[in-house]
């Protein structure tokens, strides 16, 4: 009994090693560069009221570990803070990516060109309505319209359609990203995709294989 408790303590402690081993304890001084050649400016209604709101893709750079990726606004509403384009702000990576956006993602991020306006802007719209209902025309999220009426900014929702319907349909994924959400009390959440390290894919299937061999000797 004493040996089957120690191998389960281990079991367990290897699991969560596993399963743990890319989210981060700490907060990260994040550098936000919102590429200007990507900006297109829209209209929608949330809950009722009109907003003003600005599609573009970050260039974000991680002052504390030395990496730099590029990420995808998941707060509708917030501003970026001016701390987080000058200085760096202390982001945390937190909360469950929902479902929708897992799958917006594995369906359709490597088919986005980051330096087409019209490619990012129907990418971040499709993105605030897979946190919503999916529909850019119903929900608490809704009748989006360009700013300005341009063609660009038509064809932006055109894309964004293509996004919403491919995730509405199934489609099969193009890809397989790990997400993480950074947040900031004062400035806006963004989203980081990367191709999980095979380290961390393998650690967690050992994990998981121990706890498996804890069942089947406690049964």
């Amino acid at each position: 009994m004493k040996q089957l408790s120690m191998m389960k303590k281990a079991a367990l402690a290897f699991a969560a090693a596993g399963l743990m081993a890319s989210a981060s304890a700490h907060a990260d001084s994040l550098l936000l560069d919102q590429d200007v050649n990507t900006l297109l400016a829209f209209t929608v209604d949330v809950s009722g009221l009109t907003k003003s709101v600005e599609t573009g893709v970050f260039n974000v750079a991680n002052q504390t570990t030395g990496a730099s990726f590029l990420a995808f606004c998941s707060e509708l509403l917030q501003g970026v803070a001016v701390g987080a384009v000058t200085t760096g702000l202390e982001f945390s990576p937190t909360g469950v990516i929902p479902v929708a956006v897992q799958t917006l993602y594995n369906q359709s991020y490597s088919l986005v060109n980051p330096t087409s306006a019209v490619e990012v802007a129907g990418f971040q719209i499709a993105l605030w309505e897979a946190m919503d209902n999916g529909d850019l025309y119903s929900g608490a999220v809704q009748n989006w319209a360009g700013k300005t009426g341009s063609a660009t900014e038509t064809e932006a929702l055109d894309q964004a359609w293509i996004y919403l319907q491919a995730l509405a349909d199934g489609d099969p994924a193009t890809g397989s990203y790990q997400l993480t959400n950074w947040s900031n009390g004062t400035s806006q959440d963004i989203i980081e995709a990367k191709i999980p390290e095979p380290t961390s894919l393998a650690l967690g299937a050992l994990g998981l294989a121990g706890l498996s061999v804890v069942r089947r000797r406690k049964s």
